[in-house]
């Protein structure tokens, strides 16, 4: 079992939330559109080479070692990039909502998406939210990235909550197919880019609720490793 420590915010102040968590979960091709979700998949395979899955949405285990909160991250090649998700947080039956980056070695991927997921750290922001606080607006919420590219910070994915399935269709698929879930940490899938795949230096993502009036945001630094031997 690992230990990772969250900001629990709540409307009237915040406090600290322990975590002692058995698994990590990466879901792929999360998308509620159909259509929408079949043409990310068309476009993986296209650009990058990455091979259609047999089952959608896909789950993808990740080692307990890939969860950080830190802030400069190493990775081998140029090819690597983040992907805003929100994140499922169960703790003692307890729902808890974060916002992370499924960051992916895109090279890696065209060969083995599960090792893919392995390769790379997963972000999470230190912040979280209590479920029981957003589920009634929760299609509303917005989650966005933005690259650094040649010093310069683009935007490059917009959308909100209701472009990725809702924790309770995620959680059904997760129990049928794996079970015991309880202490975990689930990224959720992500929603579209704006204009294809992009590799910066730094990526920023953030999700934000309107209808409270607070936002997440967090960022890292995207430090490439060579893959040359020395």
């Amino acid at each position: 079992m690992s230990k990772i420590n969250f900001t629990l915010e709540k409307a009237n102040g915040s406090e600290a939330l322990e975590l002692n968590y058995e698994r990590v979960f990466a879901i792929g091709y999360a998308g509620r559109n159909m259509e929408k979700t079949m043409e990310h998949i068309k476009e993986l395979e296209e650009q990058l080479g990455v091979p259609a899955p047999k089952r959608i949405p896909t789950i993808f285990q990740c080692g307990n070692y890939t969860l950080t909160q830190e802030k400069d991250l190493h990775f081998v090649g140029e090819k690597t990039c983040g992907e805003v998700e929100y994140v499922i947080i169960i703790k003692n039956g307890k729902r808890y909502i974060g916002v992370g980056s499924d960051h992916t070695d895109r090279a890696l991927e065209s060969a083995s998406v599960p090792k893919s997921k392995q390769a790379c750290a997963k972000p999470i922001a230190v912040q979280v939210w209590d479920y029981e606080d957003m589920k009634d607006h929760w299609d509303g919420i917005k989650l966005r990235s933005y690259q650094t590219v040649d010093g310069k910070e683009i935007a490059y994915q917009d959308g909100t909550l209701a472009d990725i399935l809702p924790p309770d269709l995620i959680l059904k698929e997760l129990d049928e197919r794996v079970g015991g879930i309880d202490n975990v940490v689930i990224f959720s899938g992500t929603v579209p880019l704006l204009n294809g795949f992009t590799f910066g230096t730094n990526f920023r993502y953030e999700m934000v609720d309107e209808v409270l009036n607070r936002k997440i945001t967090s960022d890292y630094n995207v430090i490439a490793i060579s893959e040359e031997e020395r």
